[in-house]
C-alpha cells in the first residue's frame, strides 16, 4: 500500500509510515539516545533532549512506542 511519509509528506510503501530518508534519520535520532542511555542511564527527557539536541517529543513517542525499557528510578533535572 502507497500512503505519505507522516514526516515529510513524500510517497512511500514502507511499512513504517516513513520514506526511506526519514527512515535514515529516525534510526540516527534513535541511535544518539540509546548511545547517551548507555552511559546515562535514568536520564530524563529534557536532559536526553538537552545533550543529544533530539526534541522532546520525538523522545516521548520513542517512549510511548516502547522503544525504550523505563526504570523506576527517576532522576529529577536540577532546573
Amino acid at each position: 500500500m502507497v500512503r505519505n511519509c507522516y514526516i515529510c509528506g513524500s510517497l512511500t510503501k514502507n511499512s513504517s509510515g516513513l520514506c526511506d530518508e526519514c527512515q535514515e534519520e529516525n534510526q540516527e535520532q534513535l541511535r544518539k539516545i540509546k548511545d547517551f542511555l548507555w552511559d546515562h542511564p535514568n536520564s530524563t527527557v529534557r536532559k536526553i533532549h538537552k545533550e543529544t539536541g533530539v526534541e522532546e517529543k520525538l523522545i516521548r513517542k520513542y517512549i510511548r512506542d516502547d522503544k525504550f525499557i523505563i526504570s523506576n528510578v527517576i532522576e529529577y533535572d536540577e532546573n
